[in-house]
């Protein structure tokens, strides 16, 4: 057999599977040290980021054998549940670790927005900022109208207004960022909320897609959509094991209550059996000093008879 379908086969049968039942060591599980514990309950993250400037831990050590995958799934235990639960915990640590850095991006991205837009709205040219602010007026005008429109019954004309609002936005929008794009340089781009990558305000489709496609942003995608998962996963088990810690104290009262009635019964005969001892001494002493009061009567009795014949020979002498 080639070396590759020696490996194709242990991985889904284990490397035991054509050892003798009696002789099989019965050492290679899932529980093991030397398995990846994230493949069991989601996927193995490692692989997500090769190559990428998010790939810190390198290539993942443990074993990822579909023997193992296959022994946990078919593991109906309440021990399996336990580990489970202990393995999608990790799980979670270890995405929302990696969210972290994308977050740190995002709120010093938001930051830098932030301070440089309150810098520079002192600075801009009063032509642009009455420009803008007329654009506003407009915009909140046509919104009044628009809502009067409405309560008017005169739904058309109040979609057309508003119509008109949203595309003045649009051009207000227009206004500011060409203003602000050449002056405020953390404004001609953003950033993504998913993976956290800087993105031109001006892409084309084309690099859009690419960025979309791209590893980063697809690892990002994934561990989002596995921590879901993983926390509907784990809000499921945590009802199964409390529920199964209910009923394994419910039934540690009930043996609680059978070992004090035994201890209650046991109590009870102890009792009897020191009341039937008690009672045993009580008779023996009884017959005791029955057997001594006859014995003391037959000596005296004894004594009568042998005065009264003492007696009777003196008499028959005279």
């Amino acid at each position: 057999m080639c070396e590759d379908s020696r490996a194709i086969l242990d991985e889904l049968f284990g490397k035991e599977r054509n050892v003798v039942a009696s002789k099989r060591k019965n050492d290679a599980h899932y529980w093991n040290e030397d398995v990846c514990k994230n493949i069991l309950v989601s996927k193995c993250f490692n692989d997500l980021w090769k190559h990428t400037k998010y790939d810190h831990e390198g290539e993942c050590n443990k074993r990822h054998d579909q023997f193992f995958i296959n022994e946990f799934s078919s593991d109906r235990s309440l021990k399996k549940q336990q580990r489970e639960k202990k393995y999608i915990e990790e799980a979670i640590a270890y995405i929302q670790d990696k969210l972290k850095e994308v977050d740190k991006i995002l709120t010093k991205h938001e930051e830098q927005v932030e301070q440089s837009s309150k810098l520079q709205v002192a600075d801009r040219p009063k032509e642009i900022q009455d420009r803008l602010d007329n654009m506003e007026r407009q915009i909140n005008l046509l919104t009044d109208q628009s809502e009067k429109m409405g309560e008017q019954g005169k739904i058309e004309e109040s979609e057309r207004l508003i119509m008109e609002a949203d595309n003045l936005k649009k051009a207000r929008e227009d206004v500011l960022l060409a203003y602000e794009g050449t002056n405020n340089p953390f404004k001609t781009y953003k950033i993504c909320e998913v993976c956290g990558a800087r993105q031109s305000l001006y892409e084309t489709e084309n690099k859009v897609k690419t960025h979309l496609d791209g590893r980063i942003h697809q690892g990002f995608s994934t561990i989002r959509v596995e921590l879901q998962k993983l926390q509907v996963r784990r809000l499921v088990l945590e009802k199964i094991l409390e529920e199964e810690a209910r009923k394994q104290e419910f039934k540690e009262d009930i043996a609680k209550d059978k070992e004090q009635e035994k201890e209650k019964e046991r109590e009870k005969q102890k009792d009897k059996k020191e009341k039937e001892r008690s009672r045993s001494r009580e008779n023996s002493r009884e017959k005791s000093k029955k057997k001594s009061s006859k014995k003391k009567k037959d000596k005296e009795k004894e004594k009568e008879r042998s005065k009264s014949r003492k007696h009777n020979k003196k008499h028959h002498k005279h």
